[in-house]
């Protein structure tokens, strides 16, 4: 209350930054209580993980623009669409369950620009090769996360990347792999009109566990 009638007194810009300034102490106070639970939780692995958080959003809006690419009328292949699509809400799953995991260890989430994804693809075969070189990207900077949370001592990290990503990440890849193997046995019109047909079920990955 003194504090209120203090601020009453003061200038308008006074005002601001006293007001500022306080809002700031107060979420350094509240930080300090999320701070509380933290252990053996290294600054180096909230880095990394902060860095796939980001990873995995880029590749989350990668996948719309490409689902809403061959949603279009000039392209109409409502299966790669779907396909896409599942894939997009996929990397979101992820990405969120690395936030959530994040909260658990006491770990600060920054959230950097997403970079503007490619807007248009060629064929099919060109946007499933390119998933596939964004899947191995994303999976190169998994084993990363894995191998500094073995260097760092950290074996609940470890745990969480092996049980929710490592083997799921080897299995997407094995299935655009497949696609992209097939649908060059099948290139023709014809070929990629069944194709799309199939993908309208196909799916990178299994649902991931929450925890």
């Amino acid at each position: 209350m003194f504090q209120n009638l203090f601020i009453g007194f003061l200038p308008s810009i006074g005002k601001a930054v006293i007001r500022t300034d306080m809002s700031k102490n107060c979420a350094q106070i509240l930080r300090r209580f999320c701070m509380i639970m933290r252990q053996n939780f290294a600054k180096s692995c909230e880095d990394k993980l902060n860095d796939q958080i980001n990873l995995e959003l880029k590749a989350c809006h990668q996948y719309l623009a490409m689902a809403y690419h061959f949603d279009r009328a000039d392209v109409s292949s409502p299966g790669i669409h779907s396909f896409f699509l599942k894939a997009s809400m996929e990397e979101r799953d992820h990405a969120e369950l690395i936030m959530k995991y994040m909260n658990k260890r006491g770990g600060l989430i920054r959230l950097s620009t997403v970079p503007e994804p490619l807007a248009e693809f060629g064929d099919a075969l060109g946007a499933l090769k390119y998933a596939l070189q964004m899947e191995l990207e994303v999976n190169q900077h998994l084993l990363d996360v894995h191998a500094l949370a073995g260097k760092e001592n950290d074996p609940n990290l470890c745990d969480f990347i092996e049980a929710n990503f490592l083997q799921e990440q080897v299995d997407g890849q094995k299935v655009l792999a497949d696609f992209i193997r097939q649908l060059e046995r099948a290139k023709s019109d014809i070929g990629d009109y069944l194709f799309d047909k199939y993908m309208a079920s196909a799916g990178m990955h299994q649902e991931i566990k929450k925890r």
